[in-house]
């Protein structure tokens, strides 16, 4: 299902997810109200409406817990892009601050990383069915450019050992930020989480079954917008736990910035 609602817009999405949690709303309030009596309802609203609260109460902490953990892991993916582009922007200019290192080329390596970021490996990443070692692959004789760039350098004297030893700790860091952007690519965090919002979400839709209001117009309506809070929330979970395909989406802005950087000292 997850594979199936990424191929299709972000207006989709969340029109078929909403509109899927309110008529399975409807549909678990209605069966569960023929069960019982009016008279019987009406006599046990107190006990149903303390419990309601509870399990009302209850539900709101799971949905705030995992809405708040793909939210930061979508925070996470955001910040590593944009890590692992500076910190590669940063490398280029501490070996070019050497007048003996720009034989390596390492910013026209930069360059072709970069350019192979966006072209190539950002479509993979919102192909959530592919794995993270296709995504390596794609980029991995430019990675391996840059590294072995870095490490051929022998510093001589004290200034460039200097800054050798600062080129190896951003190197690092891009490397570091590579592989977080690239792990958090597959989403689907909260996987082991969806049955247990599912039931939740059921079940307080069935026991919304059990009042009894004055005026059919207010319960369908209590019911509806209740229906529609969650649906909504359903779908943050859904888009936030997928940073690369979802809507909104981790962008490759920062790798924009940085080519076009790259390009301008070119010139």
């Amino acid at each position: 299902m997850r594979s199936f609602l990424l191929k299709f817009s972000g207006k989709f999405q969340v029109t078929f997810i909403v509109v899927a949690t309110i008529v399975i709303a409807f549909i678990a309030a209605f069966i569960c109200k023929q069960f019982f009596d009016v008279h019987q309802l009406k006599d046990n609203t107190d006990l149903i409406s303390s419990v309601y609260q509870v399990m009302g109460t209850v539900y709101a902490i799971l949905l705030t817990f995992t809405l708040w953990g793909v939210w930061q892991n979508y925070s996470e993916a955001d910040a590593a892009v944009q890590k692992e582009a500076y910190a590669l922007l940063d490398l280029v200019y501490t070996v070019e601050a050497s007048p003996r290192w720009k034989e390596f080329n390492i910013r026209d390596v930069a360059l072709a990383y970069s350019e192979k970021v966006i072209e190539q490996e950002w479509l993979t990443l919102r192909d959530t069915t592919s794995s993270t070692i296709n995504d390596h692959e794609q980029n991995y004789s430019n990675s391996i450019k840059i590294v072995h760039a870095i490490q051929h350098i022998i510093p001589a004297g004290e200034r460039e050992a200097v800054i050798f030893s600062q080129a190896m700790t951003l190197i690092n860091h891009w490397l570091d930020a590579r592989r977080t952007r690239l792990l958090i690519a597959r989403g689907n965090t909260a996987k082991a989480l969806w049955p247990v919002l599912f039931t939740g979400a059921f079940v307080l839709f069935a026991f919304h079954g059990l009042f009894v209001a004055q005026t059919l117009g207010i319960w369908l309506i209590l019911l509806g917008g209740f229906s529609l809070v969650i649906g909504l929330v359903f779908y943050l979970i859904f888009t936030l736990d997928c940073p690369f395909s979802g809507f909104p989406s981790v962008d490759s802005e920062p790798f924009s910035l940085a080519i076009l950087l790259l390009k301008q000292k070119n010139r």
